[in-house]
């Protein structure tokens, strides 16, 4: 049932009297141009959700604000959604390369010649590929795994979420990856995800902080966190990479580029080369790529 009100005030009545009613959802539109607001711009619009057989007890409950000057619709039929099926929709695989593609798993399969694939399903934990700081990632993994020169043999996965970086890097020819989290939500879509594609047994996780790492440093340490993840940790982080190695960071911004560049230079890790994707939304994504000289 759409209702425009002449104003705040009769809109916040009109609300309360809406859930006395057994409104089942009151969505306030917006502000709307009404000849009979108090003033230009300040009338009210809602949306009222309510069961079919309530229209009529409902109409009469909000009559009365009619000479207040609201004007009331009569109600439209919502059609029913099968939410466990709507909310796939718009979801489809994610060609990272040629050689890598991650799909959820009720989408079909269409791997090409030389193609590997990654089921990763949307969930509780970060990481399908669909956000534009797991694709810088996963860019920079297919990349390296591509140089015969740098192809990276151990690999470090800080704050994993559904281990699809580690998962991706035994899959693109790394020989084994480590992936660790401190949700252990995570951990459980992690694990399953890493058996669903056959590489459990070349990617270690665990639940817990980096200070719980124990393990010789990598070859290759991704961190797909946000800028204030990630610099409180900046010692451990680049402490993971070995000399010669790399350090792949994602999950920044375009602005956090000189501070955190600064915070990994303190560690010896010098930034080497850059990838960029702007969202939907327009937020400018970066993944800077980073080095520790050779000893």
């Amino acid at each position: 049932m759409r209702v425009r009100a002449p104003g705040p005030d009769v809109a916040e009545r009109l609300i309360a009297e809406a859930w006395e009613a057994g409104a089942l959802g009151v969505e306030e539109i917006g502000t709307v141009e009404t000849a009979e607001a108090a003033e230009p711009g300040k009338g009210v619009e809602l949306i009222i959700y309510l069961v079919a057989s309530d229209e009529a007890l409902m109409q009469r409950a909000l009559e009365r604000f009619e000479a207040e000057g609201a004007r009331i619709a009569a109600a439209e039929r919502v059609e029913p959604v099968d939410w466990v099926e709507a909310w796939k929709q718009g979801l489809g695989e994610i060609e990272i390369s040629p050689r890598l593609v991650v799909r959820p798993s009720f989408v079909d399969p269409v791997v090409r010649p030389g193609q590997c694939e990654l089921v990763i399903d949307p969930g509780q934990a970060f990481g399908t590929g669909g956000h534009a700081s797991t694709r810088l990632a996963l860019e920079w993994i297919d990349a390296l795994m591509a140089d015969p020169e740098r192809a990276p043999r151990r690999v470090l996965d800080v704050g994993t979420g559904t281990g699809v970086l580690a998962q991706a890097a035994v899959k693109l020819g790394a020989d084994c990856a480590v992936g660790f989290d401190l949700d252990r939500v995570a951990m459980r879509e992690a694990g399953r995800a890493s058996r669903r594609n056959q590489v459990a047994g070349r990617v270690r996780l665990f639940a817990g902080p980096i200070g719980a790492l124990r393990a010789e440093p990598f070859d290759l340490v991704i961190a797909n966190l946000l800028k204030r993840e990630v610099l409180p940790i900046a010692h451990e982080v680049a402490r993971a990479v070995r000399p010669g190695g790399i350090l792949v960071l994602s999950g920044l911004l375009a602005a956090d580029r000189d501070e955190v560049a600064a915070a990994f230079a303190r560690h010896s890790l010098v930034a080497r080369a850059l990838r960029r994707q702007r969202d939907e939304g327009g937020d400018d994504w970066i993944a800077p790529l980073l080095e520790r000289p050779p000893a």
